[in-house]
Order: C-alpha cells, then sequence, then structure tokens
C-alpha cells in the first residue's frame, strides 16, 4: 500500500492487481483459441461475466456498504454517498481476440462527484490512477511517476485517439485502439494529445476523465451537432485534451 494515498484508493489499486490474475489466466486461454473455427467469443464473454462477479465480491468485502453500478448489474448501497462505477473490460473485442489494448478500471463516487480512478492494463502491467486535487500518476514496471497531458498547441500534427469517426482530420494522426480507458490513459500521460469518443458511456468513461482533469487535461462535451453542451453524460461526443487543442478543435469544427 502507498502511504500516501488515501484508504480507498489503495482498496481499488490492490483489487485491481487481485482480479488482474484471473483476468490474464483467461486471457492465456482466449490467445490459444484464436486459430479455432468459432474463436474465443464464448470463453471470452464468460470470463467477463466471471471476472464481474470476482470483482464484485473483493469490493464488497472490502467496502460492505458502498454501491456498485456496472453495465449490466447494480448493487444498492447503504451508504447511499458512495459508489463504484466498473467496467472489467473496456476493449473486450481486443479481450476476445487476444490483442493486449483491454483494461479493467475503477471509479470511485462521492456525493456524485468522481474522487478517485484507476484504469489496469494487467498484460502491460500499467496502472493509470488519480484522486480528486492530488494529481494524476502511473505505475509501470515497478515505478510510480506523475503524468501531464501533452502541451502540443497545433491539431494538424497532433496524434489523436478516436472512439468513432469524429474529426476526420486529414492531417492529424489519427488512431482507434479500441480501448476508452487506455486511450484516456494515454493522453493523460501525454502519449497521445487527443481523445474524442462517444460521451454516453457512464462505466467506460468515468475513471479515465478524472485522471485525464487531474493530468492536467480539459474536457469538453459536444450535441450530434458539435453544439458545445453542459451535460458531460447527457452528450453525444466528449473532447479531452489542452487548452489550446480544445480551441484548435473548436475553431476547426466552426469551419466546417
Amino acid at each position: 500500500m502507498d502511504n500516501n494515498l488515501s484508504a480507498n484508493l489503495n482498496v481499488m489499486m490492490s483489487i485491481c492487481q487481485k482480479v488482474s490474475k484471473f483476468i490474464l489466466r483467461d486471457f492465456g486461454e482466449i490467445e490459444q483459441l484464436q486459430s479455432s473455427v468459432h474463436g474465443a467469443d464464448s470463453f471470452a464473454s464468460a470470463s467477463k461475466l466471471k471476472i464481474q462477479k470476482i470483482l464484485i465480491e473483493n469490493l464488497l468485502e472490502a467496502r460492505p456498504k458502498y454501491g456498485i453500478l456496472s453495465e449490466n448489474q447494480e448493487v444498492k448501497g447503504t451508504d447511499i454517498s458512495h459508489r463504484f462505477i466498473i467496467n472489467v473490460s473496456d476493449g473486450f473485442d481486443n479481450f476476445s481476440r487476444g490483442l493486449p489494448f483491454f483494461t479493467i478500471s475503477i471509479a470511485l463516487q462521492e456525493q456524485k462527484n468522481l474522487v478517485a480512478g484507476v484504469i489496469y492494463n494487467p498484460v502491460l502491467d500499467k496502472m493509470f490512477y488519480a484522486e480528486k486535487g492530488s494529481g494524476a500518476f502511473v505505475s509501470e514496471v515497478r515505478m510510480n511517476r506523475r503524468i501531464r497531458i501533452s502541451s502540443k498547441r497545433e491539431l494538424f500534427n497532433a496524434s489523436v485517439l478516436e472512439s468513432g469517426n469524429f474529426l476526420r482530420l486529414s492531417t492529424a494522426k489519427i488512431m482507434d485502439l479500441g480501448s476508452v480507458g487506455l486511450s484516456l490513459g494515454y493522453v493523460a500521460s501525454g502519449m497521445a494529445d487527443v481523445f474524442v469518443g462517444f460521451s454516453k458511456n457512464l462505466f467506460d468513461l468515468s475513471a479515465g476523465l478524472l485522471i485525464v482533469k487531474e493530468a492536467g487535461g480539459f474536457v469538453r462535451s459536444y450535441d450530434k451537432d458539435w453544439k458545445e453542451t453542459p451535460e458531460l453524460f447527457k452528450s453525444d461526443i466528449i473532447v479531452c485534451a489542452n487548452s489550446y487543442l480544445q480551441s484548435e478543435i473548436k475553431s476547426y469544427i466552426m469551419k466546417k
């Protein structure tokens, strides 16, 4: 445990690592199934449900009064001010194909505010994490370091990670990793400059948005016509970047 972190964040990080042992074991099986006629889809789907069950059990054991929200299950807690938002396989298509670009994520809400977030890629043993007001960090190869968002100012040579085809830029480097959590972690750490994606997936976004903000990033949301909206999860499109690139993107959109 890291004594500089809150008890809640330490619990979230340790549970991610504990559950990852089951993920890695199943991922090894999935890699072996890729050459079979039927592939690994059924096995991967069963694995996802099993791992979610294990994750929920561990969170309830550690914080029995907290609520838990996942994509297909909700556990009501007696402590109505705290709730975990979880995603055990962000990047499920990658996971089912034996590709290592997927994450497990846990966000903690307190009075409906995101206060802690963890994104963990078990294959790379790379963990992004943050607490509100305390900065953002990455843990990799037994080394922890603080992370900051990219300071790049020009959109034409920016590295853009998308989940969906939104900007349609001809000059920027655009990629889709197939994992929103991993994309947000890379933007928070400056390895990519911009993330653009659908804003309505609370489970994929919650932990990553806090990490991006704590890394110095700005988050803006838009409707389908690219009009800026105030309510994040009721909008259609989300953009994460530094303030310069946010302005560049807004200018680009207004010219379209």
